[in-house]
């Protein structure tokens, strides 16, 4: 725990930060009251917003000095960034909410727990919002940081193999959910095209800023196109990386490639599909629930929070 004399230090310190690059938590309170207010349906319109949030939290970060009013001042310095820094994922999934919500008229609730054929599955965005049966899942992640202190810069791609396996594990557990073990699912393509829910990708990623931001974009897209491919019905990207100028960050566009393509295109797509349902059954389709399940998630260990940003 700091002392007052460090403290006060601290307090100053990011008063200054804050006069430079904004107070992240009010940046982000401005940002939603403008989506909600102004009725925002696209991210294009208020990415320049998102990316001067991004750029306000990661300034603190590398400064090492926590923003004013954010997080538990009685938690040592180190461990009190940490824990401000994963708001990034949180903003992500809750914006998207936002906006999608704008498009269909629905309720979108960021961080669902739903249920699967094994377990359950905190789910970043779904609809309809309830806990078990849902007809869309999106999941969401924020990659890619700056160096700060002695830590390395973390590239958008840093321990994708194991968010991929958490990818197709829940895209597949989810769509189990309704037949249990009578599931026939013959040709897997066919079979995963029709079971719901249709499962979605949005990725917001940091590329790195030493001239191979053009390549790490491409590899970007390989691994979200390899996902669409085998497990999920879509995927949409959007990147930015440090200005030439280092007083901002700026987007990189996503070439278009098959169905992994910029954030609205698929906002768009999820937002026709869950309109075209509701006009057809007047409303919010009730859940299919299957007669038994294989486990008593009852019986279960609750999940464990894990740390991880985004």
């Amino acid at each position: 725990m700091a002392t007052e004399d460090q403290a006060e230090r601290l307090l100053q310190r990011s008063k200054q930060l804050e006069s430079q690059f904004g107070h992240p938590q009010e940046l982000w309170d401005d940002l939603v009251r403008r989506v909600q207010e102004e009725a925002i349906t696209q991210f294009a319109e208020v990415q320049e917003e998102w990316l001067r949030l991004m750029w306000s939290i990661d300034a603190f970060r590398v400064a090492g000095v926590p923003p004013r009013a954010m997080g538990k001042a009685t938690v040592e310095t180190a461990q009190r960034l940490a824990a401000i820094y994963r708001s990034k994922g949180n903003w992500f999934a809750t914006l998207l909410a936002l906006l999608l919500q704008n498009r269909t008229e629905q309720q979108i609730r960021p961080r669902v727990r739903v249920q699967g054929f094994s377990q359950p599955h905190q789910i970043d965005l779904a609809w309809p919002a309830r806990h078990e049966d849902p007809l869309f899942c999106v999941e969401t992640k924020v990659t890619g940081a700056p160096a700060f202190g002695s830590t390395p810069a973390r590239s958008a791609l840093a321990d994708f193999s194991n968010r991929r396996k958490e990818l197709k594990f829940a895209a597949t557990d989810l769509k189990l959910f309704r037949r249990q073990q009578a599931t026939s699912i013959e040709h897997w393509g066919a079979w995963r095209e029709k079971a719901p829910p249709k499962t979605y990708f949005l990725w917001a990623a940091r590329l790195r800023t030493n001239g191979k931001s053009r390549d790490e974009i491409g590899r970007l897209i390989i691994e979200a196109q390899a996902l669409v491919n085998t497990y999920l019905e879509g995927a949409g990207i959007c990147a930015w990386r440090e200005r030439n100028d280092r007083k901002g960050y700026e987007a990189v566009p996503v070439p278009a490639s098959a169905r992994v393509t910029e954030l609205d295109d698929v906002l768009y797509r999820i937002a026709s599909e869950i309109r075209e349902i509701a006009r057809s059954t007047g409303g919010v389709p009730a859940p299919v629930r299957p007669a038994e399940t294989a486990v008593d998630i009852e019986e279960l260990a609750p999940d464990e929070q894990g740390t991880e940003e985004g």
